[in-house]
């Protein structure tokens, strides 16, 4: 059996879905921010690039949400309560799997497997939702992912062979336990 983003349960209203689109963009821009800002401090200047233009386009998705939100009441949900199937949002990327030594090539698979779970968020929820409303907006939702996905396939297309090596640290951090 196939796992969905949405766990096995549904969201079935519209002020359902703004409110988990609006933690999925909001956790999404945020992290793509502290990933961005991460790589500007190694000088890892291209994977900052690919990380902040990422974050600018969660946060024009943020105002269109807000937009979508300005007269919906939104249900409260505790950050345990949201419908994905693991401790952060769909979009949004482990912390633990970004290294300062990333390379280009790197980034951008990364960046590249949670665009596509994002979708994949939007597409169950469009699978599992009764509503047609719903299902409209979450079908939307997914296709706005699948723009993000598809700058990074170009991404993934252009990059070259010095993208795809990690650098190297002549002076690696020590354990300092």
């Amino acid at each position: 059996m196939k796992e969905t983003q949405t766990d096995g349960i549904e969201v079935q209203t519209v002020p359902q879905l703004l409110a988990h689109a609006l933690a999925l963009e909001t956790e999404a821009s945020e992290r793509y921010g502290e990933l961005a800002d991460q790589m500007e401090i190694h000088r890892k200047t291209a994977v900052a690039a690919i990380f902040r233009r990422l974050e600018v386009a969660e946060k024009q998705h943020l105002a269109g949400l807000a937009a979508l939100c300005k007269d919906v009441e939104l249900p409260h949900y505790a950050p345990w309560d949201f419908k994905w199937s693991s401790n952060e949002g769909p979009e949004t990327i482990d912390i633990g799997r970004v290294s300062y030594q990333l390379s280009v090539r790197e980034a951008v698979l990364l960046a590249l497997e949670h665009e596509r779970r994002a979708t994949q968020f939007y597409v169950d929820v469009a699978a599992a939702a009764k509503a047609p409303d719903v299902i409209a907006l979450a079908r939307q939702f997914a296709d706005e992912e699948r723009e993000h996905s598809g700058w990074l396939q170009n991404c993934l297309a252009e990059c070259g062979a010095d993208d795809s090596k990690a650098s190297e640290d002549p002076d690696p951090p020590l354990c300092q336990e």
